[in-house]
């Protein structure tokens, strides 16, 4: 499956889930897309990228690639030996009665195309086959039921109706490799043992299974296949030995075998294919979607938020653009302490970091520009909850180095030292390294 194709798939399998179960928590996610100089569904195809890497939805797809093309190629195995055992079926007795020969070869392989064929233009959202049904059914044993759960809806949805030009396709294959192999064997054991060929009827007279063999013959024979004599197909009746006859029937029923069987499912197989090929490519998101609507005003382009922003002037604490611009990127920036308190003068203070716009004003500055030095200031009289610590990760790992600056020894301060955080003063962000 082609890159694209599974980013989108992982498009739709979030787009599902948050349907269904809300939104993820994907405020830093959003601030790593919104920095990207891209269009917006390459946007919000990134954003789905990189949720379903942390959610586990990316290693799941994986699996479930995987495993779908371990069971394809034990299904392909098993294609092989089913066309192998068509022959021998078909060629157990000698002499070979030729119309029941006829049917052992080929009546299963029209009883599944014209259940195909009705399900392809009648069912298209449920046109499939025995085969079918097994690849999935193996693809499934293999990997977390609850995945299949959020995947395999998404994969539907996404694809559409589109899916039955792929279950045409591998269907039409696998037959292809039955026919295929069968064929082989079929010419291996004509050119290797003598077989004799009769035909057997109590209700057809001789004139009528001349008209029959006509009919079926006409075809190949445009293809080189030659057609038996009207007194070879009378004294077929019962079956005779001489070479000429042997052959002229042999010849006969390979070439109704490959016009009627392997050429039908081969072009079969292709017509699928290159539909599928060219139908997959069209595929798009529907930015149409009310979903999509809402995530296209969240992923906007990063820079015009903070432009518009800094417009209507609704923010009290300003980052200083020139600093980011010149790209020094060294400086201090206090977390949840009274603004009150007195930053040193030596270093360059970035502000207080009490409110929720503050700290996105804070960390769309830092996507944008990413610190070289970023030393947090930390009160300990403050409790290390999840939602400081997560705050502080994401400060984090948008400078290049960090540490924490207990400004003092709080009465929370045994809290935060189990934390094992790195820890520095003001003048660590002197120092040249």
């Amino acid at each position: 499956m082609r890159e694209q194709l599974k980013t989108l798939w992982l498009t739709e399998t979030i787009h599902l889930i948050e349907s269904e179960s809300g939104r993820f928590a994907d405020q830093d996610i959003n601030r790593q897309v919104s920095a990207m100089p891209t269009s917006l569904v390459n946007r919000i195809v990134l954003r789905a990228t990189l949720l379903s890497k942390r959610n586990g939805l990316y290693s799941a797809q994986k699996i479930i690639l995987r495993s779908i093309k371990l069971s394809f190629f034990l299904l392909l195995l098993l294609s092989i030996f089913l066309g192998s055992s068509l022959t021998f079926s078909a060629l157990s007795q000698n002499p070979i009665n030729l119309y029941w020969a006829l049917f052992s070869l080929l009546g299963v392989h029209f009883i599944t195309l014209i259940i195909w064929l009705g399900s392809f233009f009648f069912f298209s959202r449920f046109g499939g086959s025995l085969l079918i049904h097994c690849w999935l059914w193996i693809a499934e044993k293999l990997y977390q039921k609850k995945t299949v759960q959020q995947l395999i809806p998404a994969f539907i949805s996404l694809f559409g109706s589109r899916i039955r030009w792929l279950i045409g396709f591998v269907l039409n294959l696998f037959w292809t490799v039955i026919l295929s192999s069968a064929l082989i064997i079929l010419i291996v054991l004509f050119s290797t043992q003598h077989y004799s060929f009769e035909w057997k009827s109590t209700l057809l007279s001789a004139d009528a299974i001349i008209r029959l063999t006509h009919y079926l013959g006409y075809l190949p024979s445009l293809f080189g296949f030659s057609l038996p004599k009207d007194e070879v197909i009378k004294l077929s009746e019962h079956a005779l030995n001489p070479g000429d006859i042997r052959s002229s029937w042999a010849i006969w029923l390979l070439g109704i075998f490959i016009c009627y069987g392997l050429a039908v499912r081969f072009v079969l197989m292709i017509i699928c294919g290159i539909t599928w090929l060219v139908s997959s490519r069209k595929i798009k998101l529907n930015l149409n979607d009310p979903d999509y609507q809402i995530l296209a005003q969240q992923l906007q382009p990063l820079l015009n938020k903070v432009v518009d922003e800094d417009k209507l002037g609704e923010h009290k604490w300003q980052l200083p653009i020139s600093q980011i611009e010149d790209g020094q990127g060294v400086y201090l920036v206090a977390v949840d302490i009274d603004e009150n308190w007195n930053p040193p003068e030596s270093v360059t203070f970035y502000g207080f970091l009490n409110t929720r716009e503050e700290r996105r004003a804070l960390l769309d500055y830092l996507q944008l520009k990413p610190a070289h030095k970023l030393l947090i200031a930390i009160d300990t009289d403050r409790a290390p909850d999840r939602g400081i610590l997560n705050f502080i990760q994401q400060l984090m790992n948008k400078s290049q180095q960090s540490r924490i600056w207990f400004i003092n020894q709080g009465k929370q301060y045994h809290n935060w030292q189990p934390l094992s955080l790195p820890l520095a003063n003001p003048n660590w962000l002197k120092q040249d390294n």
